[in-house]
């Protein structure tokens, strides 16, 4: 029995169709490809034969047991370095990742060229050797079909050959059976027992190339390089030939942006550099890489210095007016008075109560409604217009309502601070798992995880970064909301002390005031970076098992 059989094997996607009819075998051991025009149906192809897209008519039998798949698009996940990376599948699957499994991955590595990179992250890595890791991936789980989609599409030209003399080898060796999808001509002639050309959309086999397994067929590698065999390039010229004539006669329509079922948008990885290097030691270039980025940072405390100076400078060489601007070193010496008689504590310490809690509570329930927005179409559609009206509404004009409601206590003060805080922070948390969710959905569709497997070991972390952006700028919001609270409902708090300072016609200690406001501006930013680093930092340090695979 084939490998794979399909007989009238057809697709539609919203009255669209997308494949027409096709029929094909595939043996044990071939290697075969499928060119063709872009959106001609040949992604969809793969992913019926994958098992990832549903609803196909006609027949198709698949004789595998194990089939691993390749996708387009890059499915590392950059919190897991290399050797995590491939031993995925595995984990996924919730087996145990013992001695001798993490034995098989270091080989399937040295077998792709990745001896020495185990405990790499991927944003260390070149394309080419991300594609490497991936199809380490597909292998480690020693496949009976292994379905290539596209997979070097998006690479410079030497190293798409030098992967193209990869995937020979590899098929010389193993004897798997290979499907792959290609736009290259010259790509499939080199690779291929079979070649397939598909029309213009929808879909249909124009013509069957048959290069063959034997030597006079296909050649070897002539001195490593990716030079085609005098057969091959005949194959290669009637393919063109052929295609130029049977495309020109076909009608092309064009595919509709809903018709592509499984959508991926390539993101940008982090890349920030901060990750540990092979074995957790920082390599040279992250070291220089660091200090390049957070030069700004050592060199604040001389700013702030520099300001000072500066501004007491202006101030009296503009000869500005105490009741408008007090000397700088006049704002100083209230400041270290503050802090001395601690008049400043019971103020600072309402004022941090309030901000800390109001983030809290907002951050506790944007992640629980933006997840559930996130995932679920109606709640979007039932709940964020009653959001974004509320967005509209001014936190000032809603302080004095909160008064009636809530008195004259804390309570008004901290809702004050979840209402500003909110909506940003959903936003930003909405944005985040919908993107996660479209990074990993490929690998959650073919390796079908648990549904808390999937949420916390691709989803969740996925979306960390995004999570993070919300809460940098939330974190700062939540004490401007604290002190909205306390110009209406408080005589406590720095924003309390603001008015009564301006009521007692204390220019200075109302400077004092706006300074302690930036610092913890500044000290909750500053939390929130450390937070997202020390988290990240742990995603990217391998576990134990992982570091040390081998006992002496």
């Amino acid at each position: 029995m084939p490998v794979v059989l399909a007989r009238n094997l057809s697709f539609s996607f919203d009255e669209t169709e997308i494949l027409s009819r096709l029929s094909f075998s595939i043996e044990g051991g071939e290697f075969v490809s499928f060119i063709g025009p872009s959106g001609c149906g040949k992604t969809t192809l793969m992913n019926i034969i994958g098992g990832l897209q549903k609803g196909w008519q006609g027949e198709l039998s698949i004789d595998a047991e194990r089939i691993s798949l390749v996708f387009q698009h890059d499915t590392l996940l950059e919190w897991k370095n290399v050797l995590e990376n491939v031993l995925l599948p595995f984990q996924l699957k919730r087996i145990s990742l013992s001695e001798s499994l993490t034995l098989r991955a270091l080989n399937v590595l040295d077998s792709v060229g990745l001896k020495g990179y185990e405990y790499y992250f991927p944003h260390q890595l070149s394309g080419g050797m991300k594609k490497r890791v991936e199809i380490a991936r597909a292998l480690i789980t020693e496949p009976d079909l292994l379905i290539l989609d596209e997979p070097f599409s998006s690479l410079d030209i030497i190293t798409r050959e030098r992967l193209n003399l990869l995937v020979k080898r590899l098929h010389s060796t193993r004897k798997t059976t290979i499907l792959l999808v290609t736009h290259s001509v010259e790509e499939a002639c080199f690779l291929s027992d079979r070649i397939y050309v598909l029309s213009p959309l929808p879909g249909r086999i124009l013509d069957i190339k048959q290069i063959g397994k034997n030597p006079a067929g296909k050649g070897k590698p002539m001195n490593g390089l990716f030079v085609l065999s005098e057969a091959q390039q005949k194959v290669n010229s009637s393919i063109r030939r052929e295609v130029q004539f049977l495309w020109e006669t076909e009608t092309e329509k064009p595919i509709p942006p809903a018709a592509a079922p499984l959508p991926v948008h390539d993101t940008a990885t982090d890349g920030a550099g901060h990750a540990q290097g092979k074995r957790g030691l920082p390599t040279r270039k992250q070291i220089l890489h660091y200090t390049k980025t957070h030069w700004s940072t050592l060199l604040l405390p001389l700013e702030v210095v520099v300001l000072f100076f500066l501004l007491d400078f202006l101030k009296h060489a503009l000869g500005i007016p105490d009741l408008i601007f007090p000397s700088p070193r006049i704002i100083l010496k209230k400041f270290v008075e503050t802090l001395q008689n601690g008049t400043i504590f019971p103020d600072l310490e309402l004022t941090v109560i309030e901000s800390l809690l109001g983030f809290w509570i907002a951050f506790t329930l944007s992640m629980i409604v933006g997840f559930g927005i996130a995932k679920f179409k109606f709640l979007s559609r039932l709940l964020m217009p009653y959001f974004i009206g509320a967005n509209t509404i001014p936190s000032v004009a809603l302080a004095p309502f909160l008064v009636l409601w809530f008195g004259f206590g804390i309570l008004p003060r901290i809702v004050t601070s979840v209402i500003v805080i909110f909506f940003p922070l959903l936003i930003n948390v909405i944005a985040a798992f919908r993107h996660s969710e479209e990074r990993v959905q490929y690998l959650i569709r073919f390796y079908k995880p648990g549904k808390l497997q999937s949420l916390f070991g691709m989803e969740f972390p996925a979306a960390l970064p995004g999570i993070f952006s919300g809460v940098k700028i939330s974190i700062t919001l939540s004490v401007i909301g604290a002190v909205v609270g306390e110009f209406v409902s408080g005589h406590e708090g720095l924003g309390a002390l603001v008015n009564r300072a301006k009521a007692n016609f204390d220019i200075e200690l109302m400077f004092v005031a706006l300074i302690w406001l930036i610092m913890l501006g500044l000290l909750y930013y500053g939390a929130a970076s450390f937070s997202y680093y020390w988290i990240r930092k742990r995603l990217l340090t391998p576990p134990p098992r992982l570091r040390q695979p081998f006992s002496k």
